[in-house]
């Protein structure tokens, strides 16, 4: 006989990106859980980093300083204005190892209306990169007003600026 879940965790959500999973702790195994498909899955892996940023966008615990937020946001926008270019990705990680006084704007109001759990049930890896792109550009989208933010502190790290 299989364990019982209480009624209040049956029914519950993820409070951060809606999941209708039994709270945060289930939502982040979910995440879990996909991420490690991909050391056996190439098409997982493919898109893995863009996931981890989208899923990170969506869950305020990852981003709660500025750097994080920074860091998350650009490399949300590099996976998908910039086609996860691996030079952009460097640039924005030797910008974020340096010394940044950056300030964390607010975060939406939404960050998206797609949860990880979307994906959860995917087994076929192209449909898995089709859904992630398609969370992903949820999450960005969600964040429209700090797109011109994103592409700024990308610039700027492409640039070596701001950098202390």
């Amino acid at each position: 006989m299989g364990s019982v879940l209480p009624v209040d965790e049956i029914f519950s959500v993820c409070p951060d990106c809606g999941a209708p999973v039994a709270g945060r702790e289930a939502c982040q195994a979910l995440w879990d859980e996909i991420s490690l498909r991909a050391y056996t899955n190439l098409a997982y892996a493919r898109v893995r980093d863009l996931g981890f940023d989208a899923y990170c966008m969506q869950h305020p615990r990852y981003t709660l300083s500025a750097k994080s937020y920074a860091a998350h946001l650009t490399r949300l926008c590099c996976g998908l204005e910039f086609n996860a270019d691996p030079a952009v990705y460097a640039a924005i990680r030797r910008w974020l190892d340096g010394r940044l006084n950056l300030t964390k704007p607010a975060p939406p109001a939404s960050v998206g209306n797609v949860p990880v759990a979307d994906l959860h049930p995917i087994q076929d890896g192209e449909e898995h990169v089709r859904l992630v792109y398609a969370w992903a550009n949820n999450v960005w989208a969600a964040y429209a007003s700090q797109h011109a933010l994103a592409r700024e502190w990308i610039r700027l790290a492409q640039v070596g600026k701001g950098i202390r």
